[in-house]
C-alpha cells in the first residue's frame, strides 16, 4: 500500500492529476467515515471529505514522507472537522445571544427526509450513532472505519498512526461492549453509501487549483552573500566618492605617523537632536 501511494504521489507531483483521482478513490470512504463519526451529519461529512482531498492536493509538495500519506490525510480530515465544529459552536453562540429569534438554517440532510427511502436511512443512522455513543471515542472510530470504510486492522493502524495490535484490541473491546447490537451496527454501516460522484466532484475542484510550491530550505549561495555585503559597504562609504574608496583600500600600518586633519563636507541636516 505504501509503495503504491509513493508511486501515485510522484506521478501527481510530475503533473499527472489522474493519479490523484486514484488516491481519492482509495481513501474517500475512510475519510468520509472519519468525518461522519466526528460530525454526525452524513452529507456534511461528504463536503468535509471533498475539502480534505482538495487541501491535500494543494499541500502535497509539503509532504516529506509519502509513505505516511494515509496518516497525513487523517490529520487534515481531523483539522477540517474541528474547524467545522468550531464554526458550528460560534453560530450557536450568536443565535443564543440573539435570543434564538433566528433559527438555524436546515442542512441538506433535513431536506432529504421528504423521501421515504432517505427517511429510513437517516433513522437507521441515528440509531447507529446512539449505539456508537456508548463506546469510547477511540473505539467508535475503529468500529466505524472497520465496518463502514471496510478497512482491516492494519489499514486502520496506518491511517490513525498506531499499531495494528492496538486496533485489534480496541475493536475487540468495542464488539464486546455492544455484543447484542454489533450485528445490526455492522449491517447498517456496511449499507451506508457515499455519493458515487464524489471523486468526480473532487477532481473538478482540483482542476481549478494548482499545487503549492514547496518552501525553499536551501541556504543562500556564497556569492550572493558576498555581493550583498559588498553592496552594503559601498553604500556606507559612498560609491561615488573615490577618495574614500582609495583610503579604504590602503593597507593599515602600525608604524605610520598619525596626523590630525579636519575635512569640511557639504551635507544636509537630517536630524535636529538636542
Amino acid at each position: 500500500m505504501k509503495n503504491s501511494d509513493i508511486q501515485l504521489i510522484q506521478r501527481v507531483l510530475n503533473g499527472d492529476d489522474t493519479a490523484f483521482s486514484e488516491l481519492v478513490k482509495k481513501y474517500q470512504k475512510q475519510v468520509h467515515a472519519l468525518a461522519w463519526r466526528k460530525i454526525g451529519d452524513f452529507h456534511i461529512a461528504e463536503e468535509i471529505t471533498q475539502d480534505t482531498f482538495l487541501k491535500a492536493y494543494q499541500k502535497l509538495r509539503t509532504l516529506k514522507k509519502p509513505q505516511r500519506f494515509a496518516s497525513w490525510l487523517y490529520v487534515i480530515a481531523t483539522n477540517r472537522c474541528n474547524t467545522w465544529l468550531h464554526k458550528k459552536h460560534f453560530r450557536a453562540q450568536l443565535l443564543k445571544n440573539k435570543g434564538g429569534a433566528q433559527p438555524q438554517k436546515p442542512s441538506y440532510s433535513e431536506y432529504a427526509v421528504e423521501e421515504n427511502e432517505r427517511i429510513s436511512m437517516e433513522t437507521q443512522r441515528e440509531v447507529v450513532k446512539k449505539l456508537l455513543a456508548k463506546l469510547e471515542e477511540s473505539e467508535r472510530t475503529v468500529m466505524t472505519l472497520h465496518y463502514f470504510a471496510e478497512m482491516s486492522c492494519a489499514e486502520i493502524g496506518a491511517f490513525l498512526g498506531v499499531s495494528a495490535n492496538t486496533i485489534k484490541s480496541r475493536l475487540r473491546r468495542a464488539q464486546q461492549r455492544l455484543k447484542k447490537e454489533e450485528p445490526m451496527i455492522r449491517e447498517a454501516l456496511e449499507n451506508f453509501q457515499i455519493s458515487p460522484n464524489l471523486t468526480e466532484t473532487v477532481m473538478r475542484e482540483v482542476s481549478r487549483v494548482k499545487l503549492d510550491a514547496p518552501f525553499s530550505s536551501k541556504p543562500l549561495m556564497p556569492w550572493t552573500v558576498a555581493a550583498s555585503t559588498l553592496a552594503a559597504v559601498l553604500l556606507m562609504l559612498g560609491f561615488g566618492n573615490h577618495q574614500y574608496l582609495t583610503r579604504f583600500q590602503k593597507p593599515y600600518s602600525f608604524d605610520a605617523a598619525s596626523e590630525m586633519t579636519v575635512e569640511i563636507i557639504d551635507t544636509p541636516i537630517v536630524a535636529n537632536l538636542e
